[in-house]
């Protein structure tokens, strides 16, 4: 048993711990947690490549990859989905949250095929981020049924709902452009609090880094905007999630939150929340549509008296550099 744990063996054990336990420290407190996260999808590929190869050439030391797989099985948990849609009904209420991009990757400037494509989606509740609510847009929406929550002149996020709002706001103050609004929504007997989110962006250009030479000139401004950009996302979660506490029981946050599943961040949402893509999505549900690949950035988590039906990635439509989600919820009692 001994000679299984030699100095390789057990260097590679601690690096993968190391990597593992990144998203238990916040970027507050270890300002590279973020960074070392990453290299977790990477230690999975690893360990499972090792596993195999000590299958086939019948290493002892196999077992040591299976282990770190297992510790590791809730990043597996995250990334991936094969739950199913369940049946909704006459109660349930779908919501979808975008990051539109300001709608500049429309084709056409009056933006009539965007218009066109909401109304045939046809959900009752809808969060936009990056929305520009001017050329006309959000009456043209509220020509639809949709009652607004929104600023009128302030590129921010924005709530449309066919159901009453009694009440509104921002989470954080108006002059910051990442930001999340909430909406108090009547369904019936109940309260249906629903925040449109647009966490704190990396501000990196994909272009820059599509190839090596572009990855060395840039890599001290990437590194610097990542570890600014972590450290803040996490302040903004601890008002968020301290906001939502103060308020009605049964809440939805859905948007754009700019961190992967395999995050100090993401795991925050996790302690409190179920994510809509891990209890009923499916596949790898990739959000991000930019030259970065693999990236689900986008999510709907939500409160107990809730159940996710359904969450469908719409992969199809190009507007914008992310994907739409759609989510299908039961308020339950």
């Amino acid at each position: 048993m001994k000679s299984l744990f030699k100095l390789p063996q057990v260097l590679w054990i601690f690096f993968t711990l190391v990597v593992y336990s990144s998203v238990l420290i916040s970027p507050l407190f270890f300002k590279y947690s973020g960074i070392v996260s990453f290299g977790v999808p990477l230690v999975l590929l690893l360990n499972f490549l090792l596993l195999i190869a000590s299958l086939f050439f019948k290493w002892k030391s196999g077992f040591i990859a299976l282990v770190l797989l297992i510790v590791g099985y809730p990043f597996l948990q995250v990334s991936f989905s094969f739950g199913g849609r369940e049946e909704s009904t006459s109660k349930s209420v779908s919501i979808m949250n975008y990051n539109v991009k300001w709608f500049v990757d429309a084709k056409k400037d009056n933006y009539e095929e965007v218009i066109d494509w909401m109304d045939k989606v046809d959900v009752d509740i809808m969060c936009f981020q990056e929305f520009y609510p001017l050329k006309n847009i959000s009456p043209r929406i509220a020509q639809k049924g949709y009652r607004a929550s929104l600023h009128k002149d302030q590129f921010h996020v924005a709530i449309y709902s066919r159901y009453p709002i009694i009440n509104e706001g921002l989470v954080f103050p108006l002059d910051e452009l990442n930001n999340a609004r909430f909406a108090d929504i009547k369904i019936g007997k109940d309260t249906l609090r629903v925040y449109s989110v647009h966490l704190e962006s990396m501000g990196i250009n994909p272009d820059k880094i599509q190839n090596p030479e572009g990855i060395k000139l840039e890599y001290e401004n990437v590194k610097n905007r990542f570890i600014t950009a972590s450290a803040r996302r996490t302040r903004q979660i601890k008002e968020l999630l301290a906001h939502a506490a103060s308020g009605p029981r049964k809440h939805i946050f859905a948007g754009d939150f700019n961190d992967v599943p395999f995050s100090y961040n993401y795991f925050q949402f996790k302690k409190k929340y179920k994510n809509a893509f891990e209890e009923a999505g499916r596949g790898m549900g990739v959000t991000y549509n930019g030259k970065l690949p693999f990236l689900r950035i986008d999510n709907q988590f939500y409160s107990q008296g809730i159940k996710a039906l359904e969450l469908k990635t719409v992969n199809d439509v190009y507007y914008s550099d992310h994907f739409p989600l759609i989510g299908i919820y039961d308020i339950t009692p």
